[in-house]
C-alpha cells in the first residue's frame, strides 16, 4: 500500500516510534492511517502559521505614508513649493521646486498619493473581519459603535490640540500661499471639523481625508453587500479598472457640475472607489500571494509601482484633462500595486523593521498632530524662503514624533480600548433584542468565529490588519 521510501519519510514525522525494523514499518503505517482519519474527520490541528494571520508590513506602510505626509506639509510652507502644489503653477526647470515635483524625488513628499494609500489600506483592513462572517445586524451595530469611537475621539483630541496652538500662535493670512490659508479659527470651523461629514477647515488640514474615512466607514457594510451581490470578486480584474475610471471621471468639471450636491458627491465619487479597490484586494489576497511566489526579480515591479504612483507630476502638466486623467489612472495603479507589494513581496521586509513598525503603530497620531506643529513653527520663525526653514523642519521631525507618541498614549490608545468596550456593549444589546434564542443553543455555538462579539481576544483594533480566525 505504501512504498518503503514513503514509510521512512513518514517515520520522521512520528518520533515516538522505532526508526528501523518491522516494528517501525508497521507503527509508521498505522500512524499515517490515524493521521489521515483525523484529517478527514476534521480533528487535525490547524496548520496555518500564525504569521499569516497578521500583515505587519501594512502597519509599516502606514508609518511610511504618514512620514511622507509630514514631509509634504513641511515643504508646503515654502512659498515656491506652495505655488506648485497648491496654486498649480508649472515649476521652472531645474529649480529646487522642479526637482521636488517633476522628478522621482517627489516620492519622498507625495502627500496626496500617500493619502490614497491610506484609503486603499482602510478598505483592505476594514473588510478583513467580514471575510469569516458577512455583516449581520448584530455585527454591523457593533462595527459602527467601534468605528465611530475609533475615529472621532482621536480627531476631537487633535482638533483641541490644533485649536490650542492656533490660539497660542495666531494665524496670519497675510503671509500668503498654503501657510496663509490657515486663518483664525471660528466656531463654524470647529463645528465642521468635529462633525467631519460635510467638509473641514484648515484648522488642521489633514482632517480633510477623515471626511472620506468616515463616509466609507458608514457605507462599508453596504459596499460589502454590493460586492457580494454583483459577484465583483469573480470579475475583479474588470471591477478594479472600473473603480479607477470612476475616480478619474469624478475630477472632470463637466461631471462634477452634473452631480447633485457636487460639493460633497463629486469627491465622494472620487474617493470611495479607492476604498473599494482595497476591499477587492482582500478577496484576492491569497491569489496575489500565490502569484507573487512565482516572481523571481522584484526591483522592476517595485520601481514601476513607485513611479506610476507619482506619474501625474512626471508626465502631465498642471491642470486637468485627458492626459492628466490618464496619469491619474497610472497613479491609482501604482498605489494599488504598492499595497499589494507591501504584503505579498520581499518589499514587506523593510516595512517590518522595528523603527518602521513603531511609526506604523502611531501613524494615525502622527497624521493628526503634525500639521498644527509645522504651521505654528513656520509662523513663529516667519518663513520667506528655503533657508533657514529646511533646517528648522528637520529639527521639527523629532518634535512631531514625540508629540505623536504622547498623543497615542494619552488619546489614541484609550480610544482603541473604549471602542472595543463599546463594540461588546452594542453587540450585547443587539443580541438581547434579536438573538436571544441563539444563547440557548449551548456554549459550543459560542466558540465559532466572531470578529466582533466573542470577548476581548476577538476584538482587535479595527485597523490592526489582523485576519479573524476561522
Amino acid at each position: 500500500m505504501y512504498s518503503e521510501r514513503r514509510i521512512r519519510r513518514l517515520s520522521d514525522r512520528c518520533p515516538s516510534v522505532p526508526r528501523s525494523g518491522p516494528a517501525a514499518t508497521v507503527a509508521t503505517a498505522l500512524g499515517f492511517i490515524n493521521m489521515s482519519r483525523a484529517h478527514l474527520s476534521g480533528d487535525a490541528a490547524p496548520t496555518r502559521p500564525a504569521a499569516e494571520s497578521r500583515y505587519a508590513s501594512l502597519d509599516g506602510l502606514r508609518g511610511v505614508a504618514s512620514l511622507i505626509v509630514v514631509g509634504y506639509h513641511a515643504l508646503l510652507v515654502v512659498p515656491a513649493i506652495s505655488a506648485v502644489y497648491v496654486d498649480k503653477v508649472q515649476p521652472e526647470a531645474f529649480t529646487p521646486e522642479w526637482w521636488l515635483y517633476a522628478t522621482p524625488l517627489r516620492l519622498l513628499f507625495a502627500g496626496h498619493e500617500a493619502v490614497l494609500v491610506f484609503f486603499v489600506l482602510s478598505g483592505f483592513v476594514l473588510t478583513l473581519p467580514f471575510l469569516v462572517r458577512p455583516p449581520t445586524g448584530r455585527s454591523t451595530l457593533a462595527y459602527y459603535g467601534r468605528r465611530v469611537v475609533r475615529l472621532y475621539l482621536p480627531v476631537w483630541g487633535a482638533l483641541a490640540f490644533a485649536l490650542a496652538l492656533a490660539l497660542a500662535v495666531p494665524r496670519d493670512p497675510a503671509v500668503g500661499g498654503w501657510l496663509g490659508s490657515h486663518h483664525a479659527p471660528t466656531v463654524h470651523d470647529v463645528w465642521h471639523d468635529a462633525l467631519l461629514l460635510f467638509g473641514t477647515s484648515n484648522l488642521n488640514s489633514p482632517l480633510w481625508s477623515l471626511t472620506w474615512e468616515v463616509w466609507f466607514s458608514l457605507l462599508m457594510p453596504l459596499m460589502f453587500v454590493l460586492i457580494r451581490i454583483t459577484r465583483a470578486t469573480r470579475w475583479w480584474w474588470a471591477a478594479i479598472p472600473i473603480l479607477m475610471a470612476l475616480s478619474a471621471l469624478a475630477r472632470f468639471d463637466v461631471v462634477r457640475a452634473a452631480l447633485p450636491a457636487s460639493w460633497l458627491t463629486a469627491d465622494m465619487l472620487q474617493y470611495l472607489p479607492v476604498f473599494a479597490i482595497g476591499m477587492l484586494l482582500v478577496f484576492q489576497k491569497d491569489a496575489i500571494r500565490s502569484a507573487a511566489a512565482r516572481i523571481r526579480t522584484w526591483w522592476p515591479i517595485v520601481a514601476a509601482a513607485l513611479l506610476f504612483a507619482v506619474s501625474p507630476s512626471l508626465i502631465a502638466p498642471v491642470g486637468w484633462g485627458p492626459l492628466q486623467a490618464f496619469a491619474y489612472l497610472l497613479s491609482l495603479i501604482g498605489v494599488t500595486a504598492i499595497v499589494a507589494l507591501a504584503f505579498a513581496s520581499p518589499a514587506r521586509r523593510p516595512l517590518e523593521a522595528r523603527p518602521v513598525q513603531w511609526a506604523g503603530k502611531r501613524s494615525f497620531s502622527i497624521y493628526l498632530v503634525h500639521e498644527p506643529i509645522i504651521v505654528a513653527a513656520a509662523l513663529l520663525v516667519g518663513v520667506s524662503g528655503w533657508w533657514p526653514w529646511i533646517a528648522i523642519a528637520v529639527a521639527l521631525v523629532p518634535v512631531v514624533l514625540l508629540v505623536a507618541a504622547l498623543f497615542y498614549r494619552l488619546v489614541e490608545q484609550p480610544s482603541i480600548g473604549l471602542s472595543r468596550q463599546v463594540g461588546r456593549l452594542l453587540s450585547g444589546v443587539a443580541s438581547d433584542r434579536n438573538e436571544a434564542p441563539a444563547k440557548q443553543k449551548g456554549s459550543a455555538q459560542q466558540k465559532g468565529p466572531d470578529a466582533f462579539t466573542s470577548g476581548p481576544s476577538r476584538l482587535p483594533d479595527l485597523d490592526s490588519n489582523q485576519e479573524p480566525a476561522g
